[in-house]
């Protein structure tokens, strides 16, 4: 008696694996509703002025000018914290849109790469509207020079300069020791050493090592891990200013040394 073939039916649509990789049917839902919210606002520049099609052209040319430049600013280099084997690393923010191994070579997603133009367009055209509200309440072309150019710098300037000061760099994802291994290197960083201040407002956490400590035997513990923390500083408008490598003791708590790195190859080096 001969067996029928079982037919297995699973989904009927898959995209290609060079389209799609970190986001999800959720984030192509969210997409569209943005773009919906998008239409609405080109509408309402279309009611207001008569160049509206310079303010749709001009907020797409800043969305992708960021976008791309999130590929070279925005890194989250290949790391094994948080990891079992290597875990490769990401590009773009503030939604990730290509991958990036431990030889260098780079993968990009392009619908990820759009959807991550997408927010990027209607954070610009969002706040075009948010400017052109507050001149009117101000009576923007009824003021003075300084005053336009006092009003530009805190209204138009300063908020994108502050970014790091209220929204988190992309990093890796730890759990359980590794995380607080990293919160207690970053507090060093912070409190200790004095990283953060006015110039650097941010640190990410790039990876984690453990190497065994250098002392004698008859000590013991030589064989028990210490924790090297790498962490990437961001000034103003999210920048990339430079790593620093905090070592730890044996316990993870206490910071033993910082060096100062270079953004160039890994703080392994």
């Amino acid at each position: 008696m001969t067996k029928l073939p079982v037919l297995l039916h699973q989904n009927s649509f898959a995209w290609p694996d060079d389209w799609l990789h970190f986001a999800g049917w959720q984030d192509l839902a969210f997409a569209g509703l943005g773009l919906v919210m998008g239409v609405l606002l080109l509408i309402w520049w279309r009611q207001q002025s008569r160049r509206w099609y310079t303010i749709f052209a001009g907020t797409l040319l800043m969305g992708m000018f960021l976008n791309v430049s999130s590929y070279f600013l925005f890194v989250v280099p290949p790391h094994m914290a948080g990891c079992p084997a290597v875990c490769p690393g990401r590009l773009g923010y503030p939604l990730p849109f290509a991958t990036i191994n431990l030889d260098g070579e780079t993968r990009l997603f392009l619908v990820d790469f759009l959807l991550n133009l997408t927010l990027l367009w209607l954070l610009w055209l969002g706040s075009t509207v948010l400017w052109r509200v507050l001149s009117e309440g101000v009576e923007l072309s009824f003021r003075s020079r300084r005053f336009r150019l006092f009003f530009f710098l805190i209204v138009a300037v300063l908020p994108w300069a502050l970014l790091p000061r209220y929204f988190n760099p992309p990093e890796i994802n730890l759990h359980n020791d590794d995380l607080r291994i990293s919160i207690n290197a970053r507090r060093a960083a912070e409190i200790t050493y004095d990283v953060t201040g006015l110039w650097i407002h941010r640190l990410a956490v790039e990876d984690i090592h453990y190497s065994p400590l250098q002392v004698p035997s008859i000590f013991g513990g030589a064989d028990q891990p210490r924790a090297q923390v790498c962490l990437r500083g961001y000034t103003w408008f999210y920048i990339p200013w430079q790593r620093y490598l905090i070592t730890l003791d044996r316990t993870g708590v206490t910071a033993l040394s910082m060096q100062r790195l270079g953004l160039d190859g890994t703080c392994w080096e």
